[in-house]
Formats: C-alpha cells, structure tokens, sequence
C-alpha cells in the first residue's frame, strides 16, 4: 500500500470513529488505535491538555497493559518532547532517548525506545488538546508520510473534539434554562403553599390558647402540640425549598452567588441534611452510617449551601449503591463523615461502596463536564457541577478518592478560621 492510498485510509477510518456520539474517552482511544495502525507503530500515547494546570494528562497507551506500569501520567506542559511538540505545534521524528527521564520510563514499562513520532493534536490555527506519541516503527524510521499521515488524523480527532465540546455546551445550556424555569414553577408553588401555612398559623395559635384555659385532657393536648410540631417543620421545609429554589435560579440565569458565610457549628446541619435520605436507605437495603463530630469547632460556612452540597453527594451515592447492587440486590453502605482538627481543614466526606470511578470520569466530574456516570440512574450531571460552585463558593475544594469495583469518596475541605471580611462579596 503506497503512502497516498495509507493517508487516504487513515482520514477515512478516523473521520467514521469521531463521526460516532459516544464519550469522548473512548474516542481517544480509538485516535490512538488508528495513529498506530496507519504508520506501523508497535505502541504510542495519548495526551490532552489541562489549560488550568498547565499540564499534559496521560489519557490512554497501547498496548493497553502498559497503562499500569506508566510512572508518569500527569505531565508538565513543557516537558520533553510532548511538551516541546504542544508549545511548537510541530511534529517531530526523534530517534533513541538515553535521557533520564525516557530510562525511567523505560525501567518502569519494559519497553525501549528506538524510534518515535510525537505529533501535537490540534486543528489549524487553534491550541493545540493534546499531544499523541508513537514509538518503534515496525520497519525502519519514521518517515514524512507517516508524519503526513498523523497530522491529517491529528486535524480530524481535534475538529472531533471541538464539535463534541460545543454539542455539549449546548445541551447543558438547554439544560440550565430549563432547570431555571421549573426553580422558579417549584419556588412560586412553595410560597402559595407557605400562605396556606401563615393562615393556618393563626387559629391554631387561638386554638392552642383556649385549650389552655379549658385544662382539656391529655390525649387532646398531645394532638394540638403534634399538630404545632407538624406545622413548624412545614414551614421549615417550605421557607428551605423557596431558598433553595431561588439558588438553583440564580445559577441557570449566572447570578454571582453570595454565600451568607456565618462562623458556628456544622455538625447538625449535615446530620440534618443527610436525615432526609434515611427512608431511601432503608427502602433500598442501604447502609447509612454516620461518623459526625459534634464537638469539632466552628466552621465559617453558607448554611443552605452546605445542606445542599451533603444532600447531593448522598442522593448520589445512593445511585453509585444501587448501580452496583445489580439485579441480586446486594446491599451496600454509605459513611457520612465529619471531622475538624484544630487549626485544619474541616472535611466532609460522603463514601460509598459504589461500581467507582476512572481516573477519567474523576477528572470530569472536578472539571464540571460530567453526565450522570449509572446506567440505572440517568442524570445531567447537574448535581455535581452545583457541588462544585456551592463547595469554591465558601473559598473550599472538592477532592475524590475513588476504585473501580470498591467504591468513591467525595471529600469537600473547607478552610479553618474565622470568615474573612470579604465575606458578603458575591463570588463568580
């Protein structure tokens, strides 16, 4: 096969991988399998650009069993030959490295080095994604025609790339407007329903007053203090949706949030929040335990946005739990836990014994950009992204923890300390 009708193939193979709507990830994997097999490669990696950290990010490596053994996945933009390829946007033909860095490498793998290709994977006149390398041509060097090749494959997987990211802003734009509309429906019917509240309010109170002046019997007195009770904590769930509504509003229409960040304890907040969930526990055969110090200091955070963020990460547990109970039914277990050492960071974690997570999906759900990862529990990947917001908001991060076939943590830290005089300043 000459190296025009090799050229031809390769576009062709690629244009029908990346013409696919399948995730993204796996995309890759299928531009690396195509570089590979155009040019005769024996292996290669695959990288894509993190503009936040300024790194290369090690996405996928063929042949696949050397992924475990790779001691580097999370590179610096400007490091070696991938880096030097990213900043130049040039492809580059290089033979044997004897570098620190390449024997490393090679130690760690068992694979030498004798010749590579590094190309960086971008379109025209456009930053570069990422970087792929292949090594060890199977007959002779790296030629032009197989550099030919990978930049007409580069220029494809990188158009691939932008149509797939302007496709799914797109839909989360769709999403956001119509998450604003039904804030503002459900925010409308909690107030009609809070008036009924207010105007029942007062002859119960008159109600109350004359059964005082009556001395009735127990059994009446019991059912007018429930009755008190019960109307209380309506009012309480209807004044928490009115605000919760109007944040979720505030958020599709990209109102700074303005946390009201208050110094006091946080214990009972998130062993409140994580209360309501205690039927869906039980109803699925779930475990939820607590690990909550009540004695740990106070902590400077926004009240409702901590609600939020516990019950987001348990409502979401709760699916990672039911995904992997599959059709036995097997039970799992969610740990809510909450600890403050003096002088660190307080931490809330929400851990489950869930189907975990890739390093992949990690890096999406950190980065805002992930759907709903269980098949039984389709999503928008909404939750996670207002975790995210409500958890930068108090000036905290989000960390995940995560194994395939174990199970997830989802750990928000939030800083020590008094609330900083800038705390009243809406935050974008």
């Amino acid at each position: 096969m000459d190296a025009n009708e090799r050229l031809i193939r390769a576009v062709q193979h690629a244009t029908r991988k990346l013409a696919g709507s399948g995730p993204f990830d796996s995309l890759l994997r299928d531009v690396l399998s195509i570089c590979v097999e155009a040019v005769g490669a024996a292996g290669g990696t695959i990288y894509t650009h993190d503009p936040a950290t300024r790194t290369l990010r090690f996405q996928h490596v063929l042949p696949e069993d050397v992924g475990d053994r790779l001691p580097f996945r999370i590179l610096p933009d400007d490091f070696g030959v991938v880096g030097r390829v990213f900043h130049n946007r040039q492809a580059e033909t290089t033979q044997a490295q004897h570098d620190e860095p390449h024997q490393v490498i090679a130690k760690a793998t068992g694979v030498v080095v004798d010749n590579m290709v590094t190309v960086p994977l971008m379109v025209p006149d456009e930053e570069p994604i990422g970087v792929v390398q292949l090594i060890n041509k199977a007959s002779g060097n790296f030629t032009e025609n197989d550099v030919a090749v990978l930049e007409i494959v580069s220029n494809v997987s990188a158009l691939a790339f932008m149509n797939h990211a302007l496709s799914e802003q797109s839909a989360r734009a769709l999403q956001l407007l119509g998450m604003g509309r039904v804030a503002h429906d459900i925010k409308n019917m909690a107030a009609a329903q809070k008036s009924m509240v207010d105007y029942v309010e007062l002859p119960l109170a008159i109600l109350n007053g004359e059964l005082g002046d009556l001395n009735p019997d127990p059994e009446t007195r019991r059912l007018a203090n429930e009755a008190n009770e019960m109307l209380g904590r309506l009012r309480r769930s209807l004044e928490l949706t009115m605000d919760y509504t109007k944040l979720m509003s505030d958020l599709s229409s990209g109102i700074p949030l303005r946390p009201e960040l208050r110094y006091e304890p946080m214990a009972d907040t998130i062993a409140t929040s994580v209360s309501y969930y205690e039927p869906q526990c039980r109803q699925n055969g779930v475990a939820l335990v607590y690990q909550i110090q009540t004695d740990a200091s106070p902590a400077c955070h926004d009240r409702l946005y901590m609600f939020r963020i516990c019950q987001n990460l348990v409502s979401n547990a709760i699916k990672a739990v039911m995904e992997k109970a599959g059709p036995e039914g097997k039970p799992g277990s969610i740990t809510v836990r909450y600890r403050a050492l003096e002088g660190q960071p307080h931490i809330v974690e929400v851990e489950d014994t869930g189907p975990g997570m890739s390093r992949e999906i990690i890096e999406r759900v950190l980065a805002g950009r992930a759907g709903s990862m269980w098949e039984k529990a389709k999503g928008s990947g909404w939750g996670t992204k207002i975790v995210l917001n409500l958890v930068e908001a108090q000036r905290g991060s989000l960390e995940i923890d995560s194994e395939v076939g174990v199970g997830t943590t989802f750990r928000v830290l939030l800083p020590a300390g008094d609330c900083p005089s800038d705390a009243s300043s809406p935050v974008t």
